[in-house]
């Protein structure tokens, strides 16, 4: 593949022809995004004229440490924290800094705070860098949960960073460079180590598990730039813990599979196969579900509430119409009311509501019955 701007946009334009790319706005700016990986691109890549931001392509999970180590990385590697939030890729086109989500969308909710979370005059210097960040917080959007320490609105992080119209990385050791010289925000890193030491790296993890840190990703030295995720016990138990109220809205997969995560990693190191921890889970799938039975007695649905701040109100009303499009109407959100604060920000508040898991509590604390 040509991974010039030039050979990228022809991918995209044969993509927009067989249905792999569709067309979208964002107000007046009109843009393309890559629906599905094509020829050799990742889903979420997008042009604005001629501009071409690679997407952000997926990284594998490694389940066994030692022997995920030894299969997947041929070099040294560098171990960085996986923040608990949700993926943008921010870059500057015409004079405006946009911030793309995973799948390619403009999101109105980080393009507005923006001014906020990064210097823009970064652009100034690098006109053409894109900068991948992760964004945390209990002021985001998107997810319920959130990292251990960040307690009001949000945060960025950045763990990578682009050039336009160049798929692939800017080397760690230089991306950790332009990050202290630019004053970037960046995830925190946790040293370099060989495939042989799973033992060390492991010791690293223990730490990071007592913290509630959700995992690691681990970033080989070589061009062909191999990535790999592993998590903490700490992050498989706060997954289930924030969506088990919502269990009939999500695919079974969704719990089984950290199950297994959970024990996987017990079995590859049982000195954390505590009491304590099978304790923990038990609650983790409990607790909510408990709660949501007392909260639908008392509103009638199950519900997680957000609470977002915006710099503008035409934004926040961007941000309405595209939490419905961009999830496929798989989000159902009702209830939104737009407030103006003393410091200037609109405030957003809105219910993630859970249809089924409402519709069958209202079915059960009516009197009916279940064959089962």
């Amino acid at each position: 593949m040509d991974d010039g701007a030039e050979g990228c946009g022809a991918i995209i334009d044969e993509a927009l022809a067989r249905g792999k790319a569709q067309r979208e706005a964002f107000g007046a700016l009109e843009y393309v995004r890559l629906s599905d990986p094509f020829r050799g691109l990742s889903r979420g890549t997008a042009r604005f004229g001629g501009d071409i931001v690679p997407g952000y392509p997926p990284i594998g999970r490694v389940l066994n440490l030692e022997t995920g180590l030894r299969h997947h990385f041929e070099a040294p590697f560098h171990v960085e924290e996986k923040v608990d939030g949700y993926n943008v890729r921010i870059f500057r086109h015409r004079g405006e800094g946009l911030a793309l989500s995973r799948g390619g969308f403009v999101c109105p909710f980080t393009t507005d705070r923006l001014p906020d979370l990064i210097d823009p005059a970064l652009f100034d210097i690098e006109p053409d860098l894109i900068v991948c960040a992760e964004v945390a917080g209990p002021g985001n959007p998107y997810l319920e949960g959130h990292p251990p320490g960040i307690d009001d609105d949000v945060v960025l992080f950045v763990f990578d960073l682009m050039r336009m119209g160049r798929p692939g990385f800017i080397p760690v050791e230089a991306r950790y460079e332009t990050c202290r010289r630019h004053g970037l925000p960046t995830v925190p890193a946790h040293g370099r180590f060989r495939p042989d030491q799973p033992s060390v790296l492991r010791a690293v993890l223990d730490g990071l598990d007592a913290r509630g840190v959700e995992g690691v990703v681990l970033k080989e030295e070589s061009n062909r730039q191999k990535r790999a995720k592993y998590v903490t016990p700490a992050s498989v138990i706060q997954d289930i813990s924030v969506m088990a109220d919502g269990l009939m809205e999500l695919p079974p997969e969704y719990f089984t599979n950290r199950l297994l995560r959970l024990a996987l990693i017990l079995e590859e190191s049982p000195e954390l196969d505590r009491e304590g921890l099978r304790e923990r889970l038990g609650a983790a799938f409990l607790d909510p579900l408990l709660g949501a039975v007392r909260g639908y007695r008392e509103k009638h649905k199950v519900a997680h509430p957000f609470r977002c701040r915006f710099r503008g109100r035409e934004n926040a009303e961007r941000f309405m119409e595209h939490l419905g499009r961009a999830s496929r109407g798989t989000i159902h959100a009702r209830g939104f009311a737009l407030e103006r604060e003393d410091d200037g920000y609109w405030v957003l508040t809105f219910e993630r509501i859970f249809p089924r898991t409402s519709g069958l509590l209202a079915n059960f604390l009516s009197g009916g019955q279940v064959y089962d």
